[in-house]
């Protein structure tokens, strides 16, 4: 797992690209795990069925799978 602690949109539209699931972890200190839906607004995204504000999140942790996932399809591109 990596933690990531900027860059938050980026991260969790190309988590949703790759049908990866990602962890959330809030400022307040909830965790929520699953896969980023297709209703994304300024205000915040959805985890599964938990609705996420951007201004909450603390960290998000990636899977080895996504970055294998970003190594493949640069591999296929060039």
């Amino acid at each position: 797992m990596k933690t990531i602690h900027k860059h938050f949109e980026t991260v969790v539209i190309t988590a949703y690209i790759a049908k990866q699931e990602i962890t959330i972890h809030s400022k307040t200190g909830e965790k929520y795990h699953g896969m980023v839906q297709e209703n994304m607004t300024e205000k915040g995204f959805s985890l599964d069925k938990n609705f996420i504000f951007w201004n909450e999140i603390a960290t998000i942790e990636l899977t080895t799978e996504y970055f294998q996932f970003w190594h493949n399809m640069m591999k296929v591109s060039l």
